[in-house]
């Protein structure tokens, strides 16, 4: 699950003192303006991130200073396995749709609103290096 937010340092300090959650590891993509930190939640991780471009973070924040963005989902199969019909795929945080997906370490990442599902996902798949 992703939460973005306006102040990451803030918003990190408060979940680990109120849960008692650890950090399991921290992300940044200076190309994307995003930093993240990810959160040890049993066998999951909650994404703590922020958009470090004010007026993209304005746009997607509002007046808020955080709301539940998406639902990452990685896949074991190559992303063109995927129906993907209909759907706008875009960047993290951003409306503008984009021309192929991001790659963040050794995987494919897009965002998209399936119609049907009416929720925003991150869409994770293996590289076909990694396949």
């Amino acid at each position: 699950m992703g939460i973005l937010v306006r102040d990451l340092e803030l918003a990190t300090t408060r979940w680990q003192s109120r849960f008692n959650v650890s950090i399991a590891h921290t992300f940044e993509a200076p190309s994307l303006a995003i930093r993240a930190t990810f959160l040890a939640i049993a066998s999951a991780n909650i994404e703590l991130y922020t958009i470090d471009d004010p007026k993209v973070l304005d746009l997607a924040l509002g007046r808020a200073s955080a709301k539940l963005d998406h639902i990452a989902l990685r896949f074991d199969g190559n992303a063109r396995e995927l129906d993907l019909a209909g759907c706008t795929i875009r960047g993290p945080g951003r409306p503008d749709p984009i021309g192929a997906p991001f790659l963040i370490a050794d995987s494919e990442h897009v965002w998209t609103e399936p119609p049907g599902i009416d929720v925003l996902l991150q869409l994770i798949t293996p590289t076909e290096s990694t396949l």
